[in-house]
């Protein structure tokens, strides 16, 4: 209160002084003597010599209406225009004070102030003892804090399953035959740690340690998804080893504001293409690693170890359409000793250009559309490939569906061995051999659909089924190798139980796995609980 009138009266004496000009400051010798009576007006009006187009007229009127601080000449003038004596001065302070002291505060209210003061002592102490202690905290922070540049968030992954087939299924890579009953349940952990940091604001190094418990699930137990050219569909977060081990290294930065580009020693390829809200993700979506990611577009022999590359992404004007491209060598570290090839530009590589569409419509754009058009040139053991693909999503309110599809053509090369890098698909060695320096062509298709649905139950929830087969293609077949082809199925409910934890039923079924006939179909359930933070 005390602060608040000093200003006031500082205010008015600076504004009255103000109305002295220079010229007229060596008046002041000539002033009125303090004999000279001088009168409080209470309007602008009463003074004879100040008018509407003065300059200062506005002030005036505010001092005067509004605080009382104006006093005028006995004969009714304000003399702005002379020099202000310190007898005027004083005149105009005690108008100013009796005025401001009548309308803001008095002696009995500063008596009030006093006594709640007191009264309030020991609620006062405390407050001002919180404020000292987290201006303690705050400094400590501050000292102690992880860095400046750098925020740490954590994903886990811990899965229980259990699963079996009805009669038997021939895994061709390992030539085991797993029978009805002869898979144990598992439990599959897998941690990300990930360090995200900044150093302009416009730009990101993304580092990820990550590791697990080597567990798997009883499709990757039949070898489904665990080597070769083709993920076969086993669990994206299984056969992770129990070391901590670098996952990515990649620094990604903003040349121009419609510009990304990236680079990295290890990071993998579904980081930059192949995005879908709805199948992309194995610890809050799609556990199987055939929905998550287009197995032609995304060859599982680049994708699941990752590798060197680059990265571009051009969205121009911040508008509807979005061209990505990226190349990763998957064995960019090895000059020698890899039977393929090895080093940044041999073989396994993959190279993907992507031309996305994606607007959202519809009241507080809560619907979306989007479509990615793909184009792979990959080589992976001793196969190669020119693929083309489509990925889509669309979005109506809760509602959502979703699909991907690919055609590739294919050059297998022979070392007069059996076909190779198929990794489950493969065939037996007695049905059929690439002769050494041979060459087979084929042709290779895929697809998956889906549908699902968000917030059943709870906000955050999503429950969605999908369908889908890994590898059609034009490969020779006899009866009971190569001669069907394998259908994945995948169900699952992510329930989020608070914005850290989330459980999820998961149930997964393979038909015809690994293109044969032969094969009994397999079933597996899971309970999948996921902790962010």
């Amino acid at each position: 209160m005390q602060k608040s009138l000093t200003k006031v009266m500082a205010g008015a004496l600076s504004i009255h002084v103000a109305l002295m000009s220079p010229a007229t400051f060596a008046e002041s010798q000539n002033a009125l003597p303090a004999s000279s009576n001088i009168g409080q007006v209470t309007s602008v009006s009463q003074l004879s010599d100040v008018r509407p187009t003065d300059w200062a007229y506005q002030a005036l009127a505010s001092l005067v209406e509004k605080y009382g601080c104006i006093a005028g000449y006995p004969d009714g003038t304000f003399r702005g225009n002379r020099a202000l004596t310190r007898f005027e001065m004083a005149a105009a302070l005690n108008a100013c004070l009796d005025g401001v002291s009548d309308r803001f505060a008095t002696k009995e209210d500063l008596a009030i102030l006093q006594r709640l003061s007191e009264e309030f002592s020991a609620e006062l102490a405390t407050l001002r003892g919180r404020v000292d202690n987290l201006e303690a905290r705050t400094a400590n922070l501050e000292a102690t804090q992880f860095s400046t540049t750098t925020q740490l968030s954590v994903d886990a992954v811990i899965a229980f399953q259990a699963g079996g087939n009805t009669r038997q299924v021939f895994d061709p890579v390992s030539g085991n035959t797993f029978t009805g009953g002869s898979y144990n349940p598992t439990v599959i952990s897998k941690v990300e740690i990930n360090l995200n940091t900044s150093f302009r604001g416009t730009d990101l190094l993304t580092t990820t340690l990550e590791m697990g418990n080597n567990g798997l699930d009883t499709f990757g137990a039949t070898g489904i998804g665990t080597n070769g050219l083709v993920a076969g569909g086993s669990v994206d977060y299984g056969g992770v080893g129990l070391t901590v081990g670098l996952s990515r290294l990649f620094y990604s930065f903003k040349p121009t504001k419609d510009l990304t580009i990236g680079v990295g020693p290890q990071f993998y390829p579904s980081d930059i293409i192949d995005a879908n809200s709805y199948a992309n993700d194995s610890s809050a979506d799609f556990s199987s690693n055939f929905f998550i990611n287009n197995p032609l577009i995304v060859p599982y022999a680049v994708n699941d170890p990752g590798g060197a590359g680059v990265s571009i992404e051009w969205n121009p004007g911040g508008g509807l359409f979005t061209l990505r491209g990226v190349y990763v060598a998957a064995e960019a570290g090895a000059p020698t000793n890899v039977p393929t090839g090895g080093g940044l530009f041999g073989d396994p590589y993959q190279g993907t250009v992507e031309l996305e569409f994606a607007r959202t419509f519809g009241a507080n754009e809560r619907n979306n559309f989007a479509v990615r058009l793909q184009y792979t040139n990959s080589s992976s053991g001793n196969i190669s490939q020119n693929a083309g693909g489509i990925n889509v999503e669309l979005t109506l309110g809760k509602f959502g569906l979703f699909g991907r599809y690919a055609y590739s053509d294919m050059k297998l090369y022979g070392d007069g061995a059996t076909i190779n890098g198929l990794g489950p698909f493969a065939v037996d060695p007695d049905v059929f051999v690439i002769p050494a320096g041979g060459q087979v062509n084929t042709t290779a298709q895929t697809w998956m659909a889906g549908l699902a649905y968000r917030d059943l139950l709870a906000e955050g929830s999503l429950l969605a089924a999908a369908v889908g087969q890994p590898f059609i293609n034009s490969l020779a077949s006899t009866a009971g190798v190569n001669d069907s082809t394998q259908t994945n199925y995948e169900l699952f409910f992510r329930y989020p139980l608070s914005d850290n934890i989330s459980i999820t039923p998961v149930f997964m079924a393979i038909t015809d796995a690994n293109n044969r006939s032969t094969s009994s179909p397999i079933f597996q359930g899971l309970i999948r609980t996921t902790f962010s933070f």
